[in-house]
C-alpha cells in the first residue's frame, strides 16, 4: 500500500481494496471472496478490522455472508458510486460589469472550496433560449448539483420540471418561479423595502414614489410590497401617478411630478433603477436630494460613487452565493427536506440622495 493510503482508517483501506477489486472484476458476482484472516495476512491488518469492513459492506449491500460458508459479491453489488465533485452555476440576463456577481461567485467558491469541489460558471446574455439549451446540455454531465440564476423564473418552469426528472440537485438564486416549489436563496426583498420607505416617511415624506426595472420578477413584487405595505401602515395614500412599473420610465413625467410638488420621494426597486433616475434628473437640471429624495436597493459598488453618493438598501450578495452552495450540499447529503426558501438579511445605508422633507 501507498504512504498516502496508511493516512485512512485501516478498516476503509480493506473496503476501498474489496471494491476496487469488484469493480475490476477480480472478484464476480456471487463468488466467493477471502476470508477473514486470508484478508488479514494479505493486507497486514488485523482480523478484527476486517470484520468491521466486512460488515460494512454487508450492510452497503455489496456483499452477504453464508453461515460456515464464507463471504460472497452480491448479485449487481451495489458498489457505491463516486459522488462528483462538479458544481455547475448558470447566471444569465446580468451585465457582467457589475461587481455584485462576482461577489456572489466568490461566496459559492469560498464554500465549494472547503468540501473538495469545483465550479463551473456559464454566462448567458439575455437569451432565455440559451439558457434552457444551456442547463438541459448540463443536465446530461455528472453532476452533484445546479445553481441557478435566470433570466425569466417563469419561463425556467419548462426546463425545471426536466431537472426533475434527472434527480440533480438544484438551487435558485435571489428570484425564483410564481406557484411553483423550489429551493431557493433570496434576500429579505419585502422587509428591506419596508425600511428604506419607512425611512422616508420618518424624514417627514408623504408623496414617495416607486419606481421598478424588471417587475416580472419576484424580488421586484417584493420590494414594492414593502414599499405598499409601509405606506398603508402609516396610513399614507399610493397614487398610481406616482407608480413607474414599466421598464422604460418616463423621465420628463418624473421631472414633471418633482416641480409641481406632487413627488418629494422616491424608491427604486434596484440600484440600477434609482442610478439612472440621478443621472436623467439631473440632466433635467432637478437637484437631487434638494428636490427628490431617492433611495435604491442592492448597494452595487458603483452607487457610492454616483453624481450623488446613492442611499440604498444593501443585500450581501457573497452570502447570496455562500449561502446557495450550503443549500445545496444540503439538499445533496439529505440533511434538508421538502423545499426551502432562505430569506438573507438586508441593511438601510444612508447616503446622500435623501434629506428630510421641508415643505
Amino acid at each position: 500500500m501507498s504512504k498516502k493510503d496508511l493516512t485512512l482508517p485501516k478498516y476503509q483501506m480493506v473496503k476501498d481494496y474489496v471494491l476496487s477489486q469488484i469493480e475490476n472484476q477480480e472478484f464476480t458476482e456471487e463468488n466467493r471472496i477471502p476470508s477473514e484472516s486470508e484478508f488479514s495476512k494479505l493486507l497486514e491488518v488485523s482480523t478484527i478490522t476486517v470484520r468491521k469492513a466486512l460488515s460494512e459492506l454487508v450492510n452497503e449491500g455489496v456483499i452477504y455472508r453464508v453461515r460456515g460458508k464464507g463471504s460472497f459479491v452480491a448479485s449487481q453489488a451495489a458498489v457505491p458510486e463516486k459522488t462528483s465533485n462538479l458544481v455547475a452555476f448558470v447566471i444569465s440576463g446580468v451585465e457582467l460589469y457589475d461587481s455584485s456577481y462576482m461577489q456572489i461567485m466568490r461566496g459559492i467558491q469560498s464554500f465549494l472550496g472547503k468540501h473538495g469541489c469545483k465550479l463551473i460558471i456559464e454566462f448567458v446574455e439575455n437569451d432565455f433560449e440559451q439558457e434552457r439549451a444551456l442547463v438541459l446540455e448540463l443536465i446530461q454531465t455528472e453532476l452533484r448539483g445546479l445553481l441557478i440564476y435566470s433570466s425569466d423564473p417563469e419561463a425556467a418552469k419548462g426546463y425545471l420540471g426536466e431537472i426533475r426528472k434527472t434527480a440533480i440537485p438544484f438551487v435558485m438564486l435571489d428570484r425564483s418561479p410564481s406557484g411553483y416549489p423550489v429551493n431557493v436563496v433570496t434576500c429579505n426583498n419585502h422587509d428591506g423595502a419596508y425600511e428604506a420607505v419607512e425611512y422616508l416617511i420618518q424624514q417627514g415624506h408623504r408623496r414617495i414614489g416607486f419606481a421598478a426595472y424588471d417587475y416580472h420578477l419576484s424580488p421586484e413584487i417584493d420590494r414594492y410590497n414593502g414599499y405598499r405595505n409601509a405606506m398603508l401602515n402609516a396610513s399614507l395614500p399610493i397614487s398610481e401617478s406616482l407608480l413607474f412599473l414599466d421598464k422604460d420610465m418616463d423621465h420628463s413625467m418624473l421631472a414633471h411630478l418633482i416641480q409641481s410638488g406632487e413627488l418629494t420621494a422616491l424608491f427604486c426597486a434596484n440600484d440600477k433603477r434609482a442610478l439612472e433616475v440621478i443621472d436623467q434628473l439631473t440632466a433635467l437640471d432637478i437637484r437631487i436630494p434638494e428636490q427628490i429624495s431617492l433611495i435604491g436597493f442592492d448597494d452595487f459598488e458603483s452607487s457610492k460613487f454616483a453624481k450623488v453618493a446613492l442611499s440604498t438598501v444593501k443585500q450581501y450578495f457573497d452570502v447570496l452565493g455562500y449561502e446557495s452552495a450550503k443549500l445545496l450540499f444540503e439538499i445533496t447529503e439529505g440533511s434538508s427536506y421538502g423545499h426551502k426558501k432562505v430569506m438573507l438579511p438586508t441593511s438601510l445605508v444612508i447616503r446622500e440622495t435623501t434629506k428630510p422633507f421641508q415643505g
